[in-house]
């Protein structure tokens, strides 16, 4: 069993009462969980997840009002996400949406332990990273799909959000994350990289130059390989020409 100097917040989400009531003995048996709240429906699971933070939540994905797979969409910054279901099927779409594992009903204590297990070691891996805002020094730990990765930050060219989610682009390919821009943002080194827009954030080492027109207007020009063209936000303005 994973030792933690840490609890971790955690929230359970199921509509059936047996399976409820087993979730929350079983997480009270595990001292590096704190359980905070338990919700009974998918209304009452997203309020709390937009109003709280949490480190980890079980999430049922048939629920009533919403379902766990539509309340993962609606969130900007979801905790990590242990999926419940009762369908084999229904586990490929969970870790499709970036779900860390999944139990499928009836599950065993040994099966949650180990999915609880695994949950951790992901948790901890993060807070070493992100603790303090202390960041890594070999590059950009991001979790895509059931994969996570170690990008180096001298192969991000720049970080784009697009509704629920973010993609880090390279040369190499496009890392796809359910992290949202201003958390991906907090885990990166200042100096090495700029907000220049609401979607946009760029390795300043692949900026070739910046270039306006009359009417205020300014585009960003990449040194990739696709010789990117990004626009400036006019908030960010300002910050941009007193870097040049």
């Amino acid at each position: 069993m994973t030792t933690v100097n840490r609890e971790w917040k955690t929230l359970i989400v199921e509509d059936e009462a047996p399976t409820r009531d087993l979730l929350v003995s079983y997480c009270l048996s595990r001292p590096e969980l704190r359980l905070s709240k338990v919700a009974k429906d998918g209304e009452e699971a997203l309020e709390y997840l937009q109003s709280e933070e949490f480190d980890l939540a079980f999430l049922d994905i048939n629920l009533p009002i919403l379902s766990g797979l539509e309340i993962l969409e609606k969130l900007e910054n979801p905790p990590y996400i242990i999926f419940i279901t009762a369908l084999r099927d229904r586990a490929i779409e969970a870790f499709e949406l970036g779900a860390i594992d999944y139990l499928l009903k009836p599950f065993s204590k040994e099966r949650f332990f180990k999915a609880v297990d695994r949950s951790i070691q992901f948790l901890q891996k993060n807070d070493e990273k992100t603790s303090g805002n202390v960041f890594n020094e070999h590059g950009l730990f991001i979790l895509e799909k059931e994969n996570h990765f170690l990008i180096p930050y001298k192969d991000i060219n720049f970080i784009s959000s697009r509704d629920n989610f973010s993609i880090v682009h390279t040369d190499e390919r496009e890392y796809v994350t359910y992290k949202s821009l201003k958390s991906l943002e907090t885990k990166l080194p200042p100096g090495r990289f700029l907000r220049i827009y609401k979607q946009h954030i760029i390795n300043l080492e692949k900026l070739s130059h910046l270039q306006s027109d009359n009417m205020g207007n300014y585009l960003v020009y990449l040194k990739d390989e696709d010789e990117t063209q990004l626009p400036v936000g006019r908030k960010y303005i300002s910050k941009m020409k007193d870097m040049f």
